[in-house]
């Protein structure tokens, strides 16, 4: 189904049981909440958790990366003499960054909460949720769909910047603008990846939002049986829609909320299971080659996915099959990736949180957003318009990465720095005091 000139398609069990009681015991113990600190709890790495921010920017680089490929068709690999080792896995694979995204929004999301359950405070208000999620999201969303349509008004950047415009009338539009501002956009074909390609993913964030704030109380009462149900609610998902809707829009069928909800389920669980043995658990927590050697099997299993996918894509559907037979592995994969990294080793989680992953972590939204438009936008470029030297050409295939490299993540720094991190600063009361000044000027 998917060739690397589709640019913007997606190529699309536990231990020894215990008895009941002791189960309904170790359950009730997760549950409860600490009144007081426990003594002797491991203090916390950071307040940004750093393994994360590395996470995060392997998360972009992941989705980068499969971008770059798809007009490149670079393939990495080392010559040693004779020796020929490929890494084609990684940007083939890359896609799957979507997924550890999701990972990592639902860690990030329930942290909050699950501390100041703990702690014995009160949890954040739905107000507070809302506000910081909308400051977030939507205003960077909304100026790359206003930039990408008033530059696909354009004729001559048309076909880069309007490649996936395609409006036979006023109603058509309305109805798709509609739908993005709705974040509705991923339940109807037409609009699933229209405007911009990668927005599809947003519609399934912010769904996620909407029920969040239920999801997170059902986790500070049951984190196991939640964790389960929703694991179980992805797999019967994507089952069934393997047997029931293999149509020429397979991806857009696969890529529903209901088929991500293992990834969102596994970062829940890892925002608890990382407080509890921090406060409960602390000598646990604190064998640190444990953690260490967890986090080393979830890459290397990571990989292994990574590369059994690549094998795969000769098949139609591949990636979507993949997902289907294998998503809750990748999820476990990432948990335990996660989970081992946030109590590993110092000197991991340094490796980990590198400058340039935690880098690539600030700007990973806005470089999301605006990376595929623009790296189709590179590819019309005189410079990188040399017949039919292309694909297959080194020197073309290294110019056109490089300078999408270069350009994407400068336009990502820019809107990051000087549009999204002032908004986020911004307390909501300032936010209201401007509007109010602006509405009624002296």
């Amino acid at each position: 189904m998917f060739q690397p000139s589709q640019l913007g398609q997606r190529p699309s069990q536990r231990g020894a049981s215990k008895p009941h009681a002791e189960q309904k015991k170790t359950v009730r113990a997760l549950a409860t909440p600490a009144l007081s600190r426990q003594k002797g709890a491991l203090p916390l790495q950071s307040h940004r958790l750093d393994a994360l921010d590395g996470l995060r920017g392997i998360a972009i680089g992941l989705v980068l990366w499969f971008h770059l490929w798809q007009i490149s068709w670079l393939d990495p690999h080392i010559r040693l003499g004779t020796i020929y080792i490929p890494f084609v896995y990684f940007p083939v694979a890359g896609f799957l960054g979507v997924e550890l995204f999701f990972f990592i929004s639902a860690f990030c999301l329930s942290y909050p909460y699950v501390r100041a359950h703990f702690a014995g405070r009160s949890l954040p208000s739905v107000k507070h949720f809302a506000y910081r999620r909308f400051i977030k999201i939507v205003p960077s969303y909304v100026l790359s769909i206003v930039v990408v349509i008033a530059l696909a008004a354009i004729p001559a950047m048309k076909a880069s910047w309007g490649a996936n415009i395609n409006w036979p009338n006023a109603g058509a539009a309305l109805f798709d603008l509609g739908a993005h501002l709705t974040f509705l956009h991923t339940y109807f074909e037409e609009t699933y990846a229209s405007i911009n390609g990668v927005l599809w993913t947003l519609g399934i964030e912010v769904q996620y939002y909407v029920i969040f704030p239920v999801l997170v109380l059902l986790l500070l009462r049951a984190p196991l049986s939640l964790t389960a149900l929703m694991t179980a609610i992805a797999i019967v998902y994507r089952v069934r829609v393997g047997q029931c809707c293999q149509t020429g829009v397979f991806d857009h069928n696969v890529d529903q909320l209901l088929g991500f909800f293992d990834y969102f389920a596994a970062g829940m669980f890892c925002a608890f299971a990382y407080e509890w043995l921090r406060l409960r658990a602390p000598r646990l927590a604190s064998m640190q080659w444990l953690w260490t050697a967890l986090a080393i099997v979830g890459f290397v299993w990571i990989v292994l996915l990574f590369q059994r996918l690549e094998h795969l894509r000769r098949e139609d559907h591949f990636a979507e099959w993949f997902v289907i037979r294998n998503g809750t592995f990748y999820a476990l994969a990432i948990l335990l990736a996660g989970l081992g990294s946030l109590l590993a080793f110092p000197v991991w989680r340094r490796v980990l949180a590198n400058p340039v992953l935690v880098f690539l972590s600030v700007i990973s939204y806005n470089l999301y957003l605006w990376h595929q438009v623009v790296l189709r936008w590179i590819a019309t470029w005189p410079l990188l318009r040399r017949g039919t030297l292309t694909h297959g050409d080194p020197l073309w295939e290294w110019t056109s990465t490089l300078c999408g490299l270069v350009v994407t993540i400068g336009i990502a720094s820019l809107v990051t720095y000087f549009f999204e991190r002032p908004l986020l600063r911004m307390k909501p009361q300032e936010l209201f005091r401007r509007r109010v000044e602006v509405a009624a000027p002296e």
